[in-house]
């Protein structure tokens, strides 16, 4: 290696270094007495690049006793610091990253270590922007993460993977596999809520799409008979929520078989444009409604219970259809999509998934399932807005669902 290569190679460690001091320099300032800003890590990012340039041309023990003397700094760096009351220990954990970049871009890992240098700026940026997300959130959402970690990583594992039972139709690790996906997107969904809070009904219900658009209709239509004057911005929480609906298939669709969200794309695409599209403009055009908060509250959707029901109801779905598609049709599995979408979607979606997968029923069979499901859960969602909401929300969320469940059911038809 020449030496304007090995300058350049030690001058961009510096600078993805600086980088990172730049943060710690403008969160404290120089008047710290622990003060380590851009010049500091700029010469920890040259400390790791030169303990791997040593590293190649003496050999590993000349890095690991470069690497020794980085840990003894860090170390007495704290313990000097922690004598003045500060015990955090996020400027080291921040200057051993800037011994890693400096390592990652001797080592010609020019990308990673900048994707790396950017990533530990902006995490020690958003301090307060982290501590005001974790204080929203309770015990029951950390026990919610836990349980999806349970349902994930120690359950699954366990659970066989082979057919059994009537037909060939269970088989109790693909079920599973299902819940644990359903459980992941709601509690992405919980998430979001928990993290960005109740700004506005209608990214309330967006958001609250992902978890169960059914719930945040439910919310809303009671919520509308409360309080008549935020009818445009509840309308357009359903609406949203509604509209995620379709983009929620379309990824469940796309992850198990890519071959029926490409027969869905289209027609799902269409409705999803449509629904949130106008859900955003009446939440535009609702001016006064913007200062209102959401008192929707959308339930933890990481539940043993829940799994075990989930688990139960796509169980009955997959061996209902496949009972009836071996011994009727499979065009039967229309009906038991439009059967199953009068509660949820994402059974038959999931379902239908696999058996196009699988090979036991073909793509456009599979796709007119699924909108079959999406149409009379559609439907439903109308219905329930109109019977439980206030007059004025029946009509507004009625205008847009009713023909959306049309232009689905045209598109069933066509499939």
């Amino acid at each position: 290696m020449d030496a304007p290569e090995i300058i350049l190679r030690f001058l961009l460690a510096a600078a993805l270094g600086a980088l990172i001091g730049l943060e710690r320099q403008v969160a404290h300032g120089e008047e710290s007495p622990t003060f380590a800003g851009m010049r500091t890590f700029a010469l920890y990012a040259l400390w790791g690049a030169g303990g791997a340039l040593m590293g190649q041309e003496i050999g590993q023990a000349a890095f690991a006793v470069v690497a020794a003397g980085f840990v003894a700094l860090l170390v007495t760096e704290y313990w000097f610091i922690a004598g003045t009351g500060d015990r955090g220990t996020t400027t080291e954990a921040a200057s051993f990253a800037a011994f890693v970049i400096g390592v990652l871009v001797w080592l010609d890992h020019e990308v990673a270590a900048l994707a790396l240098a950017v990533g530990v700026a902006l995490l020690l940026q958003s301090k307060v922007w982290i501590h005001g997300v974790v204080g929203r959130f309770t015990d029951e959402d950390l026990r919610a993460v836990l349980r999806f970690g349970v349902l994930t990583a120690v359950i699954l594992p366990l659970v066989p993977d082979r057919d059994m039972g009537p037909f060939d139709a269970i088989n109790p690790f693909e079920i599973w596999l299902m819940v644990v996906f359903v459980a992941g997107i709601g509690l992405a969904g919980y998430i979001a809520l928990r993290a960005l809070g109740p700004r506005g009904l209608a990214p309330t219900g967006l958001l609250g799409g992902l978890v169960s658009s059914t719930a945040v209709t439910l919310g809303f239509s009671r919520m509308s008979r409360r309080s008549p004057e935020v009818t445009n911005s509840l309308a357009a929480g359903i609406l949203g929520a509604s509209g995620l609906m379709y983009a929620r298939v379309l990824v469940e669709a796309f992850v198990v078989e890519p071959g029926l969200g490409r027969a869905l794309v289209v027609p799902l695409g269409v409705l999803f444009v449509a629904v949130v599209g106008t859900a955003l403009v009446t939440w535009w055009r609702t001016t006064r409604d913007h200062a209102v908060d959401s008192d929707l509250r959308v339930g933890n959707p990481v539940t043993i219970t829940n799994a075990l029901q989930f688990g139960a109801v796509y169980g009955l779905v997959v061996f209902v259809a496949k009972a009836l598609i071996d011994n009727v049709s499979q065009a039967s599995l229309s009906g038991v999509g439009a059967v199953s979408g009068i509660n949820d979607v994402d059974a038959i979606t999931l379902a239908a998934a696999n058996f196009v997968r699988d090979g036991t029923v073909p793509v456009d069979t599979g796709a007119g399932a699924v909108l079959a499901a999406v149409v009379v859960n559609t439907l439903v969602k109308a219905g329930l807005a109109f019977a439980l909401g206030s007059r004025a929300l029946g009509l507004r969320v009625a205008a847009v669902l009713v023909p959306a469940a049309a232009g689905g059911a045209v598109a069933w038809l066509l499939v």
